[in-house]
């Protein structure tokens, strides 16, 4: 039973991420359609000073084998979105988390500890934690609720 449930949620988040791609205000917008433009068809003042990765974004899963992927390359400015796809609770730890705190932007669930770390409240199965990266470099971190005898529960985000 443990696995259809899996199955069931993989089937409705990607549903929800096809479903939302196809909206035109959302994808539109997101991949500099017709809403950044002039009518000439050139780019607009606020579209040329946007992030490169402004808009995109990434979903890393979260299972009971671990993380995957566990090195996601993004661009500066994406979104990166952990799907918990486990019957138990996860929290996505960073722990160096000043440097996390001034690389990110608009933060879903994630706040800096008293420890230091940069960690992701506890969210449950079907529950998602996200953050978008707007400074260049290589950002360690480890979900809480996973085996680390074999490093599935450790993974990285590499901003190009």
């Amino acid at each position: 039973m443990k696995i259809n449930r899996n199955i069931h949620r993989f089937f409705v988040f990607s549903f929800m991420l096809v479903f939302f791609a196809g909206i035109p205000g959302i994808a539109g917008a997101a991949e500099g359609g017709p809403a950044g433009k002039t009518e000439n068809g050139k780019k607009t003042k606020a579209e040329k000073k946007q992030l490169p990765g402004f808009g995109k974004y990434r979903v890393i899963r979260i299972d009971s084998d671990g993380v995957f992927p566990r090195i996601l390359r993004i661009k500066a400015g994406s979104t990166v979105i952990w799907f918990n796809a486990t019957d138990k609770y996860a929290s996505v730890v960073f722990s160096k988390g000043d440097t996390l705190n001034r690389s990110t932007r608009t933060p879903t669930l994630f706040y800096l500890a008293p420890d230091g770390t940069y960690v992701s409240a506890a969210f449950g199965s079907g529950g998602v934690a996200s953050a978008a990266f707007v400074k260049l470099g290589t950002y360690y971190y480890f979900v809480t609720g996973l085996p680390i005898f074999d490093g599935g529960a450790f993974a990285q985000v590499v901003v190009e």
